[in-house]
């Protein structure tokens, strides 16, 4: 067995109602002066009224303005926010680009500079204050990992930062928040789960407790409990509660065993071209596997039983595609989801060969190969 560090997540909380007790059953209660971070949709929704009656009065500033993807200028604006108002700790009400957001504000706040200084590996080094997440989406596992992704909307470009103590520290999942989620949404982000799990599953930093996080998260997305279910009959709280779980442990995975080449690929789109980060890992997921088998086929194959299909890789790969663009529906090609035209594909590829998830890939990608993958999904 190869040697390997494993970077365990933060407490999570499971069961339905618990997002309305954050203020007083957990570490929140110790906090009178708490920045509470959502977006309009979810607010308008209604689900972050729990959470705002259980801090009551503690809730110091309550921000609704993020954006798909989040806005590295509203993040580090709400930071200077919380500075002058004495916040003393954070909550995240949202889908993955409101994790990523107070994550962002966060680290800010504790090291004084802007999300492009801390861009890259480690650069945070600094405790952030306490913050808590409350998941309204299943898929992007934030409230579990050490990445802060937050889109710079004017140069159309992704931060990422990946550093330990971007790690919440605690994680409320209550899947009665998921209940009524469009399916669309449901779709895209149980996709954007199931890539984590695959790339963790074969990464070059992958290891066993990784592979085991990933295969159960596997088994509840694409099982018979799984993705189906929660799009077939949306207001089952069971179907919501397994998804949630399978995001959360999908991050998990991801934040021990890394991503790769199907994220490289997914940011670069996103950040040119805003299309939903779910929704880009399914375009090229089929492709990535494809061209990871040769070295990694077999840990593709074992998947075999998790999915009801022979233990080969062309059996998974083939369920994967069914899953992804059948079960999820999402599109087959680039110019499906956005105006990209061909002469945009190499400076794409060129930037996710450059792209931070790239290297941990099981199979070394260049620019040539990341363009051809390109190519055929255009």
């Amino acid at each position: 067995m190869q040697s390997f560090q494993h970077t365990p997540s933060g407490p999570s909380i499971f069961g339905v109602g618990t997002a309305s007790t954050v203020g007083e059953k957990t570490l929140l209660k110790k906090h009178e002066r708490v920045l509470v971070v959502t977006d309009a949709t979810v607010r308008r929704a209604g689900l972050v009224d729990g959470v705002l009656a259980s801090l009551g009065a503690r809730a110091a500033i309550v921000d609704d303005g993020c954006v798909p993807d989040g806005d590295v200028a509203h993040t580090e604006a709400l930071a200077a926010r919380a500075k002058e108002a004495g916040v003393t700790a954070l909550c995240a009400v949202g889908g993955g680009s409101v994790l990523d957001t107070a994550k962002g504000v966060g680290a800010v706040l504790a090291t004084g500079k802007t999300l492009r200084d801390l861009e890259g590996v480690a650069k945070v080094r600094t405790r952030l204050l306490p913050l808590v997440c409350v998941p309204t989406t299943a898929g992007t596992g934030s409230e579990a990992t050490q990445f802060c992704v937050v889109k710079d909307q004017a140069a159309k470009e992704k931060r990422i930062l990946v550093d330990t103590n971007l790690i919440p520290a605690l994680a409320v999942l209550d899947p009665a928040l998921l209940v009524g989620l469009p399916s669309k949404v449901t779709a895209a982000t149980a996709i954007d789960g199931l890539t984590h799990s695959m790339e963790a599953l074969v990464s070059r930093m992958a290891n066993p407790i990784g592979t085991a996080l990933a295969r159960e998260a596997i088994r509840l997305i694409a099982g018979n409990d799984g993705l189906a279910r929660a799009l077939t009959a949306p207001d089952d709280v069971a179907a919501r509660g397994r998804s949630l779980v399978a995001a959360h442990l999908a991050g998990q995975a991801v934040n021990t065993s890394m991503l790769g080449a199907c994220h490289a690929l997914a940011h670069v789109v996103g950040a040119g071209f805003g299309v939903a980060h779910g929704v880009a890992n399914g375009l090229f997921l089929v492709d990535v596997m494809q061209a990871n088998a040769a070295k990694v086929g077999d840990s593709y194959a074992a998947l075999g039983p998790l999915l009801g299909v022979e233990a080969t890789c062309e059996a998974v790969v083939a369920a994967v595609e069914r899953l992804v663009h059948d079960v999820a529906v999402i599109p087959r090609r680039l110019r499906d989801v956005a105006d990209i035209a061909e002469a945009d594909l190499p400076r794409l590829a060129a930037a996710a060969a450059n792209d931070p998830d790239l290297p941990t890939n099981p199979v070394r990608l260049d620019e040539a190969a990341l363009l051809s993958i390109l190519r055929a999904r255009w």
